[in-house]
């Protein structure tokens, strides 16, 4: 996992400095980051599929997939977004509209190498902390990236 240590200052604090299961108090030396959709079932390093966690928790979870895992990610996505975490790239609109956008989004689209959110009527592809492709439902489309598809 290449994650800055920015990032993970900010999922340590956005947690409150807890583990995300036990809630039991954790100094930063002792955290743990815990991917809560597992890499194994089509989880990504994004800020918002990275939970702090005890060593304990991270161990009893292992690479189980949550019940509850669709609104986790919706919950922690949204935060992401009004923290300023998720940003765009190559859209043609800046990040304050972009930002209102994706405080929009009721659902996952789908995973793959991309996190796909989708609100009433556009889709957000999400890569590395970027939003990269914005698509229109019904037809018309933004598509500016630096990623191969």
């Amino acid at each position: 996992m290449k994650l800055k240590n920015k990032e993970k200052v900010y999922i340590y604090n956005r947690e409150n400095k807890k583990c995300f299961f036990c809630k039991k108090k954790l100094k930063f030396r002792q955290v743990t980051l815990d991917h809560y959709l597992p890499l194994s079932k089509d989880g990504t390093d994004e800020v918002f599929n990275l939970v702090v966690s005890c060593r304990k928790c991270n161990k009893l979870k292992d690479n189980k997939v949550p019940i509850d895992y669709e609104r986790v990610l919706i919950e922690l996505f949204l935060k992401a977004v009004e923290d300023g975490m998720i940003i765009g790239k190559n859209l043609k609109i800046d990040n304050n509209k972009l930002k209102k956008e994706l405080l929009k989004i009721n659902r996952i689209e789908d995973i793959n190498n991309y996190f796909i959110f989708q609100s009433k009527n556009k889709r957000y592809y999400i890569k590395n902390g970027y939003v990269v492709k914005r698509i229109f439902l019904g037809g018309n489309y933004e598509y500016y990236d630096n990623f191969s598809w």
